[in-house]
């Protein structure tokens, strides 16, 4: 597996209900034994654990991702995914600003510009990545708006757990 040059986010959903057994472990083992790969597709996950929502680590993110094969994205992006089902209806807004803050993270981490954050569904007509209740030039707006800033607003953050440093 080759080395990873980031130079764009991906961004997911499970397309499951957000809750118990969503975790970025089952799905883990989902990827895993369904599709034989060597772990999960996704570099990092946002899901709900207990009353907050988390950015987990997946995939490390050194490593080719498996989760945008259209367009060569394995090779140049970070696959993040939302735990959730967002066709029907649009993130909670709790969600959303977890998801601002932490793809906002992960491109001050890697470089990458707030232009550069794409839904699957940009690159897939099949999918509906991150849901199709996502509007993502309002996604990309929140990560640029978070960039300009300053990020996180002087809050705490473990990029350690994330393998990022």
């Amino acid at each position: 597996m080759s080395e990873l040059i980031v130079r764009k986010l991906v961004v997911h959903c499970s397309d499951t209900e957000d809750g118990p057994g969503q975790s970025v472990e089952a799905i883990r083992r989902y990827h895993v034994e369904h599709n034989g790969w060597a772990d999960i597709g996704y570099h990092f996950l946002i899901e709900r654990v207990g009353d907050g929502i988390v950015l987990e680590p997946g995939r490390p993110p050194t490593q080719q991702g498996a989760h945008c094969r259209a367009g060569g994205r394995n090779h140049d992006s970070l696959g993040v995914c939302i735990v959730g089902e967002f066709d029907e209806d649009p993130p909670a807004p709790e969600l959303m600003r977890c998801v601002l803050d932490g793809l906002a993270l992960l491109a001050f981490a890697f470089g990458v510009a707030a232009a550069e954050v794409y839904g699957h569904r940009e690159f897939e007509d099949a999918k509906t990545c991150p849901g199709r209740r996502w509007n993502l030039d309002v996604l990309r707006a929140g990560v640029y708006g978070r960039l300009r800033e300053g990020l996180v607003g002087g809050r705490m953050v473990r990029l350690d757990r994330l393998n990022l440093i």
